[in-house]
């Protein structure tokens, strides 16, 4: 083939100057317009576990592990409103189609109901619906299309169905073996589709519940799904790694992707592009034009898992969310493959190297929850500045569960090295605490030295 022959034999002179001049070009782009290629904007104290688009594409929320929610101005990414009302991780969060309501859910078993007009207008004061009646966490939230009805996935194994002039009247559909992971209402809003951790995804007729058949038989858990019925398709992911397309009718599959035994977390089909991007737990995420059926991005967004993403329907960009407190908006038009990989580790969820052990055994068991910094920033817990000699459920500000606003504990070498020795569920039962324990007592002591360093308040503070 001519112009294929080594050492450059026949090519022209011309063609090959253009070749390196080409890859010249490349190498400078690569390393300028790396960073451009991403943005980030940080609003949380924590990962960020969830994120959805209201219905005209003005507002964008963001739910995340530090209890809250924020709402972010697509226009300009400006935070809008911080709404922290849970008890707990935030999993996901949904605007109803008529921009009245937005609802959250999160590991508290609880759902939010929040009035739009009223967190626009005062957002610090605003208080919002309290759903109750699941047992387990809350993952997956839909609101029909007529806004008139909200649907849920706990990992209870059950399905909530929320009327939202008539809240008292919710009521609770099973049949799913163990946890629902993800719901949407049919088109028409009769009838309901529920994706499970037994594999099936699930079809129901809303007028009594009545289960009507499966409409995926998969041999793994579906994590997350979205269902075109103008098209006749379901998209899925699993947790052994699929990325898959099937008709609804039949099951005939469309599409198959995925890495092996990765589960995908994540997926956002945007119907007016025709384009799915499906995110997993390594990071990596897959962009399909389901027009043409062609993979048009294959590449690590994240250093971590990828649990929300949205496909942006004006300017062509992706934002991903996951295991850093921010999130980041990918230039995934503008810029080729060769320059979309993930940008260097998390600066606080991913250890570093030349750190003392002392600040891996913090960054390992504490460093997602807690800071160091006084203004204690925003976090599942408080912030542990000057935490020794403080008694436990004492800092100003703070939403203390009732088991520590009781406790006779005071944070001290003693009280820190028993809490990771024996655990939170022993040590402070009852409270928010995740239960992890360190068996070494080298970790333990370590981290008390780095802590009792690290989190001192100075004299000059002190005395003020």
């Amino acid at each position: 083939m001519p112009g294929r022959q080594k050492n450059g034999i026949g090519e022209t002179l011309p063609k090959r100057i253009a070749a390196i001049i080409s890859s010249a070009i490349l190498v400078l782009i690569g390393g300028l317009n790396m960073a451009q290629a991403i943005e980030t904007f940080t609003a949380h104290g924590g990962p960020i576990k969830g994120l959805t688009l209201d219905r005209d594409e003005e507002y964008l929320v963001t739910a995340s592990f530090d209890y809250s929610a924020v709402l972010w101005r697509i226009e300009d990414m400006q935070e809008v409103a911080s709404l922290v009302a849970h008890d707990a991780a935030v999993n996901t969060a949904r605007f109803s189609p008529d921009g009245k309501w937005l609802a959250t859910g999160g590991d508290d078993y609880q759902i939010l109901l929040w009035n739009m007009a009223e967190v626009i207008a005062a957002p610090d004061t605003v208080e919002p619906i309290r759903l109750n009646g699941h047992l387990g966490k809350i993952v997956g939230m839909r609101f029909s299309r007529d806004s008139r009805y909200l649907a849920s996935a706990s990992w209870d194994g059950t399905i909530g169905i929320w009327p939202i002039d008539d809240l008292a009247s919710k009521r609770f559909i099973t049949g799913h073996d163990g946890p629902v992971n993800d719901v949407q209402f049919s088109d028409d809003g009769r009838y309901l589709y529920s994706a499970g951790y037994d594999g099936h995804v699930r079809y129901w007729q809303l007028s009594n519940d009545e289960y009507l058949r499966s409409v995926v038989k998969n041999g793994w858990g579906v994590n997350t799904m979205e269902v075109h019925e103008a098209r006749g398709l379901i998209a899925y992911g699993t947790t052994d790694g699929a990325m898959m397309v099937v008709t609804i009718e039949s099951g005939d599959e469309k599409l198959k992707l995925g890495e092996d035994r990765t589960p995908v977390l994540s997926l956002h089909w945007n119907i007016e592009t025709d384009q799915i991007a499906f995110g997993n737990a390594k990071g990596r995420v897959m962009i399909v034009d389901t027009g043409t059926w062609t993979l048009l991005r294959d590449f690590r967004a994240a250093h971590g898992p990828v649990w929300g993403l949205v496909l942006m329907p004006d300017d062509g960009s992706l934002i991903v969310a996951g295991l850093d407190d921010y999130i980041a908006r990918w230039r995934i038009s503008d810029y080729p493959q060769q320059f979309l990989a993930a940008q260097s580790e998390s600066r606080r969820f991913h250890l570093e190297q030349g750190l003392t052990n002392g600040e891996m055994q913090f960054a390992r068991k504490c460093s997602v929850c807690h800071t160091l910094e006084a203004d204690g920033r925003r976090r599942a817990g408080p912030t542990l500045y000057g935490i020794f000699g403080r008694k436990a459920g004492s800092l100003e500000g703070y939403p203390y569960s009732d088991a520590l606003l009781y406790s006779r504990i005071v944070w001290n070498e003693e009280t820190i090295d028993a809490l990771f020795r024996e655990g939170p569920d022993i040590v402070t039962p009852g409270t928010k605490m995740p239960v992890q324990r360190m068996k070494r007592e080298q970790d333990r002591l370590d981290l008390i030295n780095f802590l009792k360093e690290a989190t001192a308040i100075p004299a000059t503070s002190m005395n003020q």
